[in-house]
């Protein structure tokens, strides 16, 4: 499936536009295309969509049309595999549901929103966040979920939440002695010797802190022949928009990146989904095998998940493990479980030892994240700033929690020293007054809540 219309594409990690303020012209005409638009909740997503509206989004389907979080985005999200070729990453044979302990006063809890001071509970039934489901579990088991936009067992994309499983895979390899981080890209990829990578380290890749010309921001989106836009063109099967040519993400738009002037790899944390694709390349050629496969093995295998990963493929096969991942909410937070002692809960052995999470821990630097777009994302969504990110992780608290955001509002979440994880799925437009979430400051709010470290007042 070729996706077209990439000039002004939205990457699949990053939330480039504000609730406010005038929207662009290009995005003006793109929400004229029937289905670019909201004009349903995402309650409707419950039932089942026409064969005529259907093929309607089929047809129409490209990454921007897609970003435009409208109808026709509200099917794509869980209907991912209708639209792109995929590969699957196989469950343990054993499924176990997750115990319910559902404690309701957790909907009690309140945040600070541009719709007033809400509790979750009314949060979760405002219509301009556009929520899904959201998952909590504490101690291995579930105490808080609502669904007000999806069943069950239905499936979400991920979107960038899911380079953790790229960042959880990295950890595991080198854990095992099979990367070193300090050796840089091209010793596992050869295509890009002699290239700019010749300099760049395995870590800055991991901590997206390349010092390249690759950060993922409204300008770079805004620009048609950006190595952002030339990347996301080249894995949606787009061509380039100067040159008319099909590229390839690696050989092609990789090698021409160029170094930022006036700064170091390791200085700032610049968000660019290119990395990620990096690091993938880099597991495939050491492990010998697809993603999926990689990943079956040494994570999905292990739990007692309900369905599939399910990872959207580029036109060359490349796995889009940067964003592109669908599977239930329930499978989703399962995931975010293997991080806490209560993992026995979720897989059939221990996936994420407390080695891993210190490694994780220790790579974030507060020096390279002060003053970045997710420093700030921290505040606003979480009302609490987080003091680093690392491993693909844009949130490291100093208190244990890691956390991981992806577009229209997905979020994972993982709070070890409390023994919590939670995650929520949306649809959320960034344009038309939509496109805040609060839903990670519920989190925070809901582990610590539970850890006895706060009351609830009415």
């Amino acid at each position: 499936m070729k996706l077209k219309n990439v000039a002004l594409i939205l990457a699949l990690a990053t939330s480039s536009y504000t609730t406010a303020g005038e929207i662009p012209e290009a995005m003006k005409q793109a929400l004229k295309v029937p289905g670019a638009d909201v004009t349903f909740d995402v309650e409707r997503a419950k039932q089942p969509f026409s064969p005529q509206f259907a093929t309607e989004a089929q047809q129409a389907f490209n990454n921007f049309h897609l970003q435009m979080g409208g109808d026709h985005a509200v099917y794509y999200n869980g209907h991912m595999t209708e639209v792109m070729n995929s590969a699957l990453s196989r469950p343990n044979e054993n499924y176990k549901p997750l115990a319910r302990n559902i404690n309701s006063q957790i909907g009690d809890l309140k945040a600070e929103t541009g719709q007033g001071t809400l509790s979750l509970d009314e949060y979760m039934e405002n219509p301009m966040f556009r929520t899904q489901a959201m998952i909590m579990v504490h101690k291995g088991e579930v105490v808080y979920e609502a669904y007000p936009g999806m069943n069950p067992h239905d499936r979400h994309i991920w979107y960038s939440s899911a380079k953790t499983t790229v960042g959880l895979v990295m950890a595991k390899l080198v854990q095992e002695g099979k990367v070193d981080i300090s050796k840089v890209v091209p010793d596992y990829i050869p295509e890009l010797k002699g290239t700019t990578w010749d300099e760049i380290t395995v870590e800055s890749v991991l901590n997206m802190t390349t010092g390249l010309d690759n950060e993922e921001t409204l300008q770079s989106i805004l620009n048609p022949d950006s190595p952002v836009v030339r990347y996301f063109a080249a894995i949606t099967g787009s061509p380039r928009a100067s040159t008319g040519e099909f590229e390839d993400w690696l050989t092609d738009v990789a090698v021409d990146q160029e170094k930022l002037d006036g700064e170091k790899q390791g200085d700032v944390f610049r968000y660019a989904s290119i990395n990620t694709s990096i690091l993938t390349q880099i597991i495939e050629n050491v492990e010998g095998k697809t993603w999926a496969k990689i990943f079956e093995e040494k994570v999905w295998s292990k739990m007692y998940a309900r369905e599939p990963a399910v990872f959207g493929l580029a036109p060359n096969g490349h796995a889009l493990a940067l964003g592109l991942l669908q599977t239930t909410p329930e499978d989703m937070v399962r995931f975010a479980t293997l991080f806490t002692p209560s993992w026995k809960a979720v897989a059939a052995e221990q996936v994420v030892t407390p080695e891993l999470i210190k490694m994780i821990h220790e790579e974030a630097d507060p020096e390279r994240y002060v003053g970045t777009a997710k420093e700030a994302s921290s505040v606003s969504s979480f009302q609490d700033k987080a003091q680093g990110n690392g491993y693909q992780f844009d949130f490291i608290y100093d208190d244990g929690a890691i956390a991981k955001s992806g577009n229209m509002n997905q979020m994972i979440y993982m709070d070890p020293e409390r023994d919590f994880a939670a995650i929520v799925v949306s649809t959320s437009p960034y344009h038309s007054g939509y496109g805040e979430t609060k839903a990670p400051a519920y989190m925070r709010l809901a582990a610590k809540y539970l850890n006895g470290e706060l009351a609830i007042t009415q």
